[in-house]
């Protein structure tokens, strides 16, 4: 019975995930909510995972993304650039607070 409990909360903590990724994936969600704020009506793509796994710490804590991003695509306006987003990390605050974005041409 024991080995069957201890499974149990294997698997519960497993679906949890860590605190890395999940930070990564939420900074990316947030990062995206904001672009898609920016680019109103157009169509996008955005891969989100490389924009995750893209996420580096800043000396002034604040967290860094970059990676592709593609407006209007499989159009003769399509324009294929770079999102670079700095998001901050607040305590009691699920999602990161996005400080700047930029689109790189």
């Amino acid at each position: 019975m024991k080995l069957v409990a201890a499974i149990a909360a294997a698997a519960l903590l497993a679906g949890c995930g860590g605190g890395g990724g999940d930070q990564a994936s939420a900074a990316a969600d947030a990062c995206e909510a904001y672009a898609k704020s920016q680019l109103g009506d157009k169509a996008y793509t955005l891969d989100k995972a490389v924009l995750a796994k893209s996420m580096t710490t800043a000396t002034d804590g604040s967290k860094q993304l970059r990676g592709p991003i593609i407006v209007d695509p499989g159009t003769s306006a399509e324009s294929k650039q770079t999102l670079e987003c700095s998001v901050r990390f607040v305590d009691g605050k699920p999602a990161p607070d996005v400080l700047k974005m930029q689109f790189i041409w």
